[in-house]
This record gives C-alpha cells, sequence and structure tokens, in this order.
C-alpha cells in the first residue's frame, strides 16, 4: 500500500513538473476605432447615437406619435444633410460631436 501511495506522489509530481505546452494562437483584434461600418468608424455611430440620445431627443420629443429614429426614416440623406447644421449650432456640439451625430444618423438612413 505504502509503494502505491509513492508511485502515485511520484507520478503526481512529475506531471505537476512537466514543461506545459500549448498552442499559441494569435488573435487579430479589431479596435473600435479602426472598425467601420461603410466609411464610417463603428465607433463614431455608437458615440453618435450617445450624443442623439442626449442632446437631440430632449428637443424631438414626441410622447404620442413615433420616436424621433422613426421620424428620421421619413427623411432623405440630402435633407439631413440640410437641416443638420442649424441643429448641430443650436445643441452647441463641438466638430467632432458633430461628425459623430452624423456618423449616427446616416447610419440609421442605410439600415
Amino acid at each position: 500500500m505504502k509503494n502505491l501511495v509513492f508511485v502515485l506522489a511520484a507520478a503526481g509530481f512529475l506531471i505537476a513538473c512537466t514543461p506545459k505546452t500549448s498552442e499559441i494562437v494569435e488573435v487579430a483584434e479589431t479596435s473600435e476605432e479602426t472598425a467601420t461600418d461603410g466609411d464610417m468608424p463603428k465607433a463614431d455611430i455608437g458615440e453618435g447615437k450617445v450624443i442623439f440620445l442626449k442632446d437631440c431627443i430632449p428637443c424631438h420629443t414626441d410622447y404620442t406619435g413615433p420616436t424621433s429614429v422613426e421620424r428620421l426614416k421619413n427623411y432623405s440623406k440630402e435633407r439631413v444633410d440640410a437641416v443638420l447644421p442649424k441643429m448641430i449650432n443650436n445643441a452647441e456640439l463641438n466638430e467632432t460631436q458633430s461628425r459623430q451625430i452624423t456618423a449616427y444618423l446616416h447610419w440609421e438612413l442605410e439600415n
């Protein structure tokens, strides 16, 4: 019995002390900054949605009718581009926020 315990302990020790080898797999990560949806960075689209919810919805909420996003679908990209500069100015958005909200609205129109 002592021999069996000794053999099992020695085997366990040898197994525990052997070098561990595993296959190294490189995963190419796509950062949010470089991932794109067409010609728009996905980060801009996501941040644009946040800006839309925070800065646009308060003025464009009609509790009895369709949501602002549903109403957006009634407009063409050209119409949105014509109105957007005034809305960006009214919301006092900076250049980065302007790019992001534009990316989000274009994405919504296309999808």
